[in-house]
């Protein structure tokens, strides 16, 4: 047994100890100089290489095309496992160590253990799955447990006389929107009363309307109470001990307010609801700017937690998105808001932005509007979004430059101006408002500018060639290790794998009048319109996930884009490999789709 083989790693965590000793036993380790072959074309394969050490290369069977770099723990060539031949050639570009696992015991393994069989025939999506599994079911607890209550768990206590009648009490808990008042006799202590509570009085105690809340029966308890700064999950514990939905939050024998049941049970999955809600309730500039400070923490905390990617997108645009509704309602005079519509550009527009970029925003006025300070309003927009954290766009896509505020019939005159000229700079200006998201004022103006300019573009055939080329220029930098990587600094995954998917969804979504925004939403339209198959569709929408949850955790670990390839484990090199393929499969097939000539 070689301490350099791990069995503990994945796939081989999925065999039980009898098949180990097996693999153990029948393991066979290679000595490989550089520059010679491991495995050749067409040649039946010994069986499943795992680099111990070096760095091997796979190219095509003519020795044009490269395929990949392998370093160390990296395996290969597993389709030639189950079809019995090799495809293509493998090189060792330095001196190697290799285990051999022997094929017909792999093969045994494989039909042994579907576990260990799916991770090698399994698609990109299930085998991205199976990377994940575990962490969503964790996804919240540990943030739960560590929440503490503040006044923004809490509904705002009703308090009542002990006088009041059950009509005027049934009247207050209308107009407040609540379930439930309090109330304390002249000596003891506070008694709850809800909409239950009343029912009861009225028609099986008997009570009439003008019957005081002095004539119900007391609690046959005290109050379960706790106090601000107690944990979240303590008051689930009272819940479930005292089989009640309210607890009563008190400090310095002062109510401060009510923690109901289903208000818990929402924040059980994660506190970006306390978030949302402060957001709400921020009267100010300077509360708003301290709640947009926690929200990096907040996705620090959700991605530490597991959080699904495709959730964690959703759920982080919606607060984006409230962040810079309610920054426009401090800045918009009220009379105007309900004649423009404020809309966000590029990744905002789209929802794939997790943590806060750069401004990218643009403003459709009602025809008509006369707006004489709007140059002052919206220098004030701009001005509050950079106190929130989105600095100002280096290409000035923004409300505050005057080129991207116009009018409705504005708008779609420079559609058609741009679709007339079709230079460079126009096809970008087209590719950007088509990712165009309405967040504050009037969404209503958004829809036509947007049905208008698919209509512009769908059967111009010419124009999304062009815009096309940019989609399959970039190359997939699929030299991932050593000396090998072209950006010793890291991989750009923004410039050579998500742009490519991102733009050429963009293109399809466009030809097809696809409405949806979001790249995810556009690929299952597309799939649903028979555009894209389902396989395709599957792998292109993980490998859009893989590549944002790599590009994600580099940033928030360490302050950077770009994924440095040697943090990351086997099995997410080798998922990052097989997305990268996926993306560079899908230029081949763009350029062939829009007859762009590479």
């Amino acid at each position: 047994m070689s301490p350099l083989f791990n069995l503990h790693r994945p796939p081989f965590d999925q065999l039980d100890e009898p098949q180990r000793q097996r693999l153990l036993a029948a393991l066979q380790l290679i000595y490989v100089r550089a520059h010679q072959p491991l495995l050749s074309a067409g040649q039946e394969p010994e069986g499943l290489l795992i680099l111990a050490s070096g760095v091997v290369e796979e190219r095509s069977e003519e020795g044009h095309t490269h395929f990949a770099d392998y370093g160390v723990d990296d395996l290969f060539d597993v389709r030639a496992q189950f079809d019995g031949r090799v495809r293509h050639h493998f090189t060792a570009l330095e001196d190697c160590l290799c285990f051999l696992i022997p094929r017909p015991l792999f093969l045994a393994l494989c039909a042994e253990q579907p576990a260990f069989e799916r991770y090698f025939r399994g698609s990109l999506a299930e085998r991205q799955q199976a990377w994940e599994q575990g962490a969503e079911g964790r996804q919240s607890l540990s943030e739960f447990l560590l929440t503490r209550i503040s006044a923004e768990h809490l509904q705002p206590p009703l308090l009542m006389a002990p006088t009041t009648s059950l009509a005027e009490a049934t009247r207050a808990m209308a107009e407040a929107g609540c379930d439930s008042l309090l109330w304390r006799p002249s000596s003891g202590s506070w008694q709850l009363v809800t909409r239950t509570t009343l029912l009861h009085a009225l028609v099986l105690e008997g009570l009439t309307a003008q019957a005081p809340l002095s004539a119900l029966p007391p609690l046959p308890s005290p109050l379960v109470s706790l106090s601000p700064g107690d944990y979240l999950f303590d008051a689930l514990i009272l819940m479930t001990r005292h089989q009640i939905k309210r607890v009563v939050v008190m400090e310095g024998g002062e109510v401060r307010g009510l923690l109901h049941l289903t208000r818990v049970l929402g924040l059980f999955s994660t506190h970006s609801q306390v978030l949302t809600l402060r957001i709400q309730r921020a009267d100010n500039e300077g509360a708003l700017v301290a709640v947009a400070r926690e929200q990096s923490h907040l996705v620090s905390n959700l991605v530490a937690q597991g959080i699904h990617t495709a959730f964690l997108l959703r759920l982080m645009s919606a607060v984006n998105e409230q962040i810079i509704a309610k920054a426009f309602s401090l800045t918009i005079p009220p009379p105007l808001r309900q004649h423009v519509c404020l809309v966000v550009l590029g990744s905002e527009g789209r929802g794939e932005q997790i943590l806060k970029t750069d401004q990218d925003n643009a403003l459709i006025l009602a025809d008509g509007l006369d707006w004489p300070a709007q140059q002052e309003d919206l220098a004030r927009f701009g001005a509050l979004l950079e106190r929130l954290g989105y600095p100002p766009c280096p290409g000035h896509v923004m409300v505050t430059n005057p080129a991207w505020v116009k009018h409705a019939g504005a708008w779609r005159s420079a559609i058609d101006s741009a679709v007339l000229r079709a230079a460079p700079d126009d096809l970008l200006w087209l590719a950007t408002l088509s990712d165009a998201h309405a967040v504050a004022g009037d969404p209503s103006l958004l829809p036509p500018l947007r049905r208008h300019l698919l209509t512009a573009l769908s059967d111009r055939g010419d124009l999304l060639a062009d815009m096309a080329r940019a989609a399959v220029a970039f190359h997939t930098p699929l030299t991932l290790l050593g000396r090998l990587e072209p950006e010793p600094s890291g991989l750009d995954l923004k410039r050579g794998g998500l742009f490519a998917l991102v733009h050429g969804v963009r293109l399809l979504s466009l030809e097809a009048q696809v409405e949806a925004t979001a790249t995810l939403e556009r690929i299952a339209a597309l799939q649903q319109e028979g555009r894209l198959s389902p396989e395709f569709s599957t792998d292109l929408a993980e490998a859009f996930r893989l590549f944002i949850r790599l590009r994600l955790r580099s940033q928030l670990q360490r302050g950077e884009d770009r994924v440095q390839v040697a943090r990351l484990s086997a099995s997410e090199r080798d998922l990052l490999r097989h997305s990268l393929h996926v993306v560079k499969k899908f230029q081949q097939w763009l350029a062939l789709h829009f007859r762009v000539r590479q």
